[in-house]
């Protein structure tokens, strides 16, 4: 039996959660079009016969601005601890600068075991992939660099050669999750997380990154077989708050909507799901505020 740990990093937005999601075969990290969807070092476990792979997943790589971004960046340095393999993720739409390459031969000088997943080749013509694959060749002298992997989401073949890929250099060990398992976040924070990606993808550029979700109450009904569940949306003005909740409620009806299907796939009941609109001014510079959305170092 192979087990181990595997980070995903990158810059915001190149697709690590989307890969993740697509090896562990279940959505345990949300994406969306906007960089920094994902603020939180997030593990998501694949469980094959005769390996588990522990991928932690992690906000792209970025300059903190933010009490938030602190916390975002402080989570990347984390994932590069105790890890067994490193990928390195590429967005192949934007091309490789010189940055980048000197990025891979940074992971590979720290010791790490290194994989190369040029992304989202299914955006480029095949004479792109192939000159950026010429890039980052002549990086394969160092012992450290293992691979370098074309793949796309939307080409499953591509994804499990990646897997296969990563499987060849972990270690032998036992498992650390139980079979079953498929992420180390409680169904609370991936209830809020469904909720922040619904609000992401509709309102699209009008609040970019200014609102966060706390999970308040949730019970089970178990004559109806519902569960009711109560979250507040936090956003850091009242012109963003009008904009959440829409003409009539439209907007925070809309995001309800959308979001109460997937969480009724994670938990396996119907649900009521009730969303509330509070306003926390800069609550990304809050350390109290962002402890309560579940953004925690403990």
């Amino acid at each position: 039996m192979k087990s181990g740990f595997v980070t995903m990093i990158g810059k915001p937005n190149v697709g690590k959660s989307s890969l993740i999601n697509a090896m562990v075969g279940e959505k345990v990290s949300i994406v969306s079009p906007k960089p920094q969807t994902t603020r939180d070092r997030i593990m998501g476990v694949a469980n094959d016969e005769d390996c588990q792979i522990v991928f932690v997943d992690t906000p792209g790589i970025h300059i903190a601005r933010t009490k938030l971004g602190e916390y975002m960046n402080k989570c990347v340095k984390s994932a590069m601890e105790d890890l067994d393999v490193l990928v390195a993720v590429f967005d192949a739409s934007k091309g490789v600068s010189e940055n980048d390459i000197e990025r891979v031969k940074s992971y590979a000088e720290s010791g790490y075991n290194v994989i190369v997943a040029v992304n989202k080749i299914d955006l480029v013509q095949v004479e792109k992939t192939f000159a950026i694959l010429e890039k980052f060749t002549p990086l394969l002298k160092n012992s450290n660099v293992k691979e370098i992997v074309p793949c796309s989401v939307r080409r499953s073949k591509t994804v499990e050669e990646l897997k296969s890929c990563i499987k060849k250099y972990l270690p032998q060990g036992d498992k650390y999750f139980l079979d079953g398992e498929v992420s180390d976040k409680p169904i609370s924070y991936m209830i809020c997380e469904i909720i922040r990606e619904k609000a992401l993808l509709l309102l699209q550029d009008e609040i970019p990154h200014g609102i966060g979700v706390i999970y308040q109450t949730s019970e089970y009904d178990e004559r109806k077989n519902k569960t009711n569940i109560e979250c507040d949306i936090v956003c850091e003005k009242d012109s963003s708050k009008m904009i959440i909740i829409g003409e009539n409620g439209s907007m925070i009806k809309r995001i309800g909507a959308s979001a109460r299907k997937d969480i009724e796939k994670i938990i396996g009941s119907k649900v009521n799901l009730k969303l509330f609109v509070k306003v926390r001014e800069d609550w990304r510079n809050n350390y109290n505020v962002i402890k309560d959305i579940g953004y925690s170092d403990k």
